[in-house]
This record gives structure tokens, sequence and C-alpha cells, in this order.
């Protein structure tokens, strides 16, 4: 598929920036020393932030006179609406309340929000959920190659700079303007996530049930649309705050309401591996979407809202992420195997006998330390730790790649066996069935070498290849010249663009192909390529022998039936001559 890597190149730019700025700034929140909550069109009451002392002119429960608030303070209120850890640091407000019924004007100056109760927290489970987006991003957006995959993109990527116009530490029409930015990108995100879930379920949905669950999705982010959006503009217009109060956040986020009731509608339906491809982001769709909820209504209070929401968001994305790389709920032309998982945890266990060895050296050996007891602690230690790595690697084969295991076990004793097989219409069948059974594949093929082309002898799944391949075929071609595993999606040919090509070579004459197609929406790891490049070898080398064995038979028939005819042949002749004797005899007589 064509790229562009121009294109691609300022879009990874733009993810990295903004997770590093986002990062940056979560480590050091600014803000105004206190919350607010609309009441209604004119009035917000005034709510402590935990650990930060309010100015000695308010009061909690004070109530601020909206309309008359000046414009950059009706901004500061906007911009309090979506985040209070986004302003300048020593920026000045003058904000209006009413106290007895008399109007008071108090100057609030943006402070130091790092020393609120779960500051630690909050910085550091927003560092995790921005690095988990950014590898989701970064992963489907130069490896995905289907539909589905540039739905998360999109989404992805918009929620991610979206975050950082959020973050941005401005204020007046500046940050009014981050403001309505982060919300277009958070608009623009749900429907990357929509075109994500429709995508995923594919010819599930009938062409009226998409226009329907479409129409539904575009009038609920209409709404949303003119409440986030709109609400600012009016208030700071005019000081009518109606649209920032609270409930309003649950119209902003009904618009993910239907791509989540779209999954949860088609789980309900699906069978078998499309089931289980789904479960991963269901589970982790319902935990994303209630987050926007808790975060858009604020219903916990915004410091518990702001610690519990970015928890779920770290939750949610570790579980889109999974459901990436393990069940390709989206196709990706990358594979979690099982050398990328041993190696993480490889680093691990090396990452953890630094930390110990540093703790151990520092709080109990000193430098009064002999020089045995400074060899034996590590040695000890790398003891322990070698049995901790060796059961981190079976829980992780028991997890991960169970399934994988059996299978690779399955097909290296065909391999072995396939040679002791004593007939090729055998050979044939037991090649495909074992084949389609453990690796999952839809279809399976073998073509075998005859003099003018290369012959499909067997084959199961659909679609149907064609009976007969030119003996010059760019993928025959290519398996003589390499004797390697050919990707037929990059290689013009009859055979199609789906799935792998495994040359049948035996004394550098190909004899045949192995066609492997592609499980739906994944992509097979290098192991299992090379693992069916053996079999393949294997089934080769046990044709070549029962052709040869054939051809031997074949010969040794031919010998015997001429050896036969030969005899046949002197016996006729020893007849006649005896014949011709004793007719000779009776004329001479």
């Amino acid at each position: 598929m064509h790229r562009r890597y121009g294109l691609l190149s300022l879009l990874t730019a733009a993810i990295i920036f903004a997770g590093a700025y986002t990062s940056l700034m979560a480590f050091r929140p600014a803000g105004l020393p206190f919350d607010v909550s609309v009441e209604n069109a004119h009035t917000a009451v005034v709510e402590p932030v935990a650990n930060i002392p309010l100015p000695q002119a308010l009061r909690v429960g004070d109530r601020l006179d909206l309309a008359a608030l000046s414009r950059s303070a009706r901004i500061a209120v906007s911009i309090m609406h979506l985040s209070n850890y986004s302003f300048p640091l020593g920026q000045s407000y003058e904000f209006v309340i009413h106290r007895e019924a008399v109007p008071v004007t108090v100057s609030v100056t943006t402070v130091d929000l790092g020393t609120i109760s779960n500051a630690w927290w909050f910085e550091w489970t927003t560092l995790s959920f921005i690095l988990l987006l950014g590898v989701i991003a970064l992963l489907v957006l130069w490896r995905g190659r289907d539909r589905a995959a540039a739905g998360m993109a999109l989404w992805a990527i918009a929620f991610l700079v979206g975050l950082a116009f959020q973050h941005a530490q401005l204020s007046g029409l500046l940050g009014l303007s981050a403001w309505l930015g982060a919300n277009v990108l958070y608009l623009i995100a749900r429907c990357g996530f929509y075109i994500m879930i429709e995508s995923m379920l594919g010819p599930s949905l009938t062409p009226r049930a998409q226009w329907l669950w479409r129409g539904s999705f575009l009038l609920l982010l209409a709404a949303g649309a003119v409440t986030r959006l709109g609400g600012p503009g009016l208030f700071v217009a005019t000081g009518w705050a109606e649209l920032l109060r609270p409930q309003y956040g649950v119209v902003f986020s009904a618009s993910y309401l239907v791509p989540l009731a779209l999954l949860i509608k088609s789980y309900g339906y699906a069978i078998g591996a499309m089931r289980l491809r789904l479960r991963w982001a269901l589970w982790s769709g319902v935990i994303f979407v209630v987050n926007i909820f808790l975060n858009n209504t604020a219903v916990l209070g915004s410091q518990v809202s702001s610690v519990v929401t970015n928890s779920a968001l770290v939750l949610s994305l570790s579980g889109f992420l999974y459901a990436v790389l393990r069940h390709r709920v989206v196709d990706v032309s990358f594979v979690l195997n099982r050398a990328l998982v041993y190696a993480a945890t490889t680093s691990l266990v090396l990452g953890l006998f630094a930390l110990f060895e540093s703790l151990i050296e520092r709080s109990a050996l000193g430098h009064g330390a002999s020089l045995a007891l400074e060899f034996a602690v590590p040695l000890a230690l790398g003891a322990a730790l070698s049995t901790v790595h060796r059961r981190i690697d079976a829980v992780v084969e028991r997890f991960f790649f169970r399934r994988q295991y059996r299978a690779e076990a399955a097909l290296r004793r065909f391999a072995e066996d396939c040679a002791y097989i004593t007939q090729p219409e055998n050979l044939f069948e037991l090649t495909v069935d074992q084949i389609a059974r453990h690796v999952g594949a839809p279809r399976v093929a073998l073509y075998e070498r005859t003099a003018e082309a290369y012959v499909c002898i067997r084959q199961q799944g659909e679609p149907a290849l064609p009976a007969q391949v030119a003996v010059d075929d760019l993928a025959f071609v290519g398996l003589r010249a390499r004797n390697a595993a050919l990707d037929l999606h990059a290689t013009p040919s009859a055979l199609g663009a789906d799935g792998y090509a495994f040359p049948l070579m035996l004394r550098g004459s190909l004899l045949g192909a192995l066609i492997v197609g592609q499980r739906p929406g994944e992509h097979y790891a290098a192991d299992e390529r090379e693992l069916l490049f053996h079999v393949a070898h294997e089934v080769g080398a046990a044709l070549f022998a029962l052709r040869a064995q054939g051809s031997e038979a074949r010969v040794l028939e031919s010998e015997a039936k001429a050896e036969a005819s030969e005899a046949r042949a002197r016996s006729s002749e020893t007849l006649l001559m005896e014949t011709l004797r004793a007719v000779g005899s009776i004329a001479r007589t």
C-alpha cells in the first residue's frame, strides 16, 4: 500500500511533541487556588482545592456573579470548566462575589498546584496514559493496514494533541482559543473512535444499519459540539453560563455511547474467534466511555474525578493496546511474538537486579564490607532473580503463547512424521489439514510442478485459487530465486495478494509451493513463517522421495515388462526354430 511518508513524519512529530509537552506540563500544574461549580446561568459557587489555602478575601460557598465578571475573568472560568491546571503562573484575575447582597471584587492570582492531595498520582498516571496513547498512535499510524486502524489512529492522535492544547498554560483569548481547540480535537477523536468500531465489525452491518448508526452518532456529536463550543462563546460574550453547567457534560459525552452500543450489540451476535477479539475492545471501551462521562460531569468532584479518570484511562488504554497487539482488533503489520515479550521480561529482571544491588549496596553493605561479601551478595541476588525470571517466562508462556506453543509442537511433529507417509495423496491431504488446523489459516493450498505449469493439487478454504499457474509467474520466480517465504501482498501474482507462499525446494529444484492465507486482521510472526518454511521443506523432501519411489517403481515395472516381453520373444523364437527343424526332418524323410 502506498504511504505518504511526509504526512506520516509530520503526524509523528506532532505525536511526539504533544506527548512530551503534556507530560512536562503535568508535572508543572498551575491554576487558581479554588474551584468553581456553575450553579445556574449567572452564578457559580466557590469550592476549595485540597492543600491549597483560599485567598483571604474568599470563603468556601461564596457565589461569583458571572454576569459582572470582566472578559478575562469569564475566559478564566471557561478554562477552569475544562481544567484548573493550565493557567500561567502569577496571572491575576478580578472576581465579583456577592456577600450579604453586597458585590465585592476580589483579586486572585494563580498558584502552583503541585502540592494538592494526590498530585503525584495525577502526574504519574497522566504520564502513563500519555505514553500508552502515544504508543497506540504511532503503532497504528505506521503499521496500520485497514480502515479500522485509520480510525484508531485518528482517535489516538486527536485525543493526544487535544490534551496538549488542554494543558497549554495560556490566558486571555489565546487561552480560550486553546480551550476551544482542545474540544474540537476531542470531537474529532470521537469520529475516529466511531470509524474504528464500525470498521472493526466489517460486513456484519447492513448498509441500512450503518446509516442508522451513523445518523445517531452525528446527531449526538452535533449536540455535544453546540453545548461544548457554543457555551463558552455565549458566556464570554454575554455572561450567560447555562451551557457550562455540569449536566451538559453528559450531552458532550453522549456521542461515545453510539459506537459503544454498536460494539455491545455486535458482540452479542459474534461467535468464535471474532467474539474473543471483540471482548478486550468491549471492556476497554466500556471503561473508557465511563471515564469520559466522569471527567465531563465531575460528579465525584474535580480533584477526585481527575485521579479516578486518569487511572481509568491507563486501564482502558492498556486494554486497547493489548487488543491491538494480541487479538488484532485492527489490522497492523506488527506481531506480539515471544522474542519481543521475552526480551521485555529479561530487561525487567535486569532492571530489578540493578535496582536491588544498588539498594543493598547503599543500605546494607556500606563502605566497610569485605570483598567476599561484595561478591556473594550479587551472586545470591542473581540466583534468586534467575528463579524469578524462569517463573515469569513460564507465566508468559501460559498466558500469552499457550495455544501457539501447542500448535508449533504439533506442526514440528508433523514435519518429522511426513517422511513416513507412503502415499502422495495422503501427504497432500494431511499437510493441508494440519496447517489449517494448527495455524488457523482460512485458506491453505499445495501446488506441484508439471511440464507446463504449477498445478493446484489440494486446497482447503475460500476463496479458491487458480487450478494452474504459469511456470514463470512472479511468485514462483521469486520462490525459485530466493528459496524463502514470499509475501504475496508485495508480489503481483495470479495467486492473489493475501498470505504467504513457501517453497517446496529440494536440490535446487522448486517442486511446488505451499500457499497459506492470512488470518483475518493478523500477520504471521517471523517465528511462525520460519516454522511454515520448515514444514514446507520437509513436505517437499517427502514429496520428492515419494515421486522418486513412484518413478523407480515405474522403471522396475517397465524393466519387468521388457524382460517378460523379451522372454516371450525368445520362447517364440525357440519354438519357431524347433518347428522349422521338425518340418525339415519331415521333408527329408
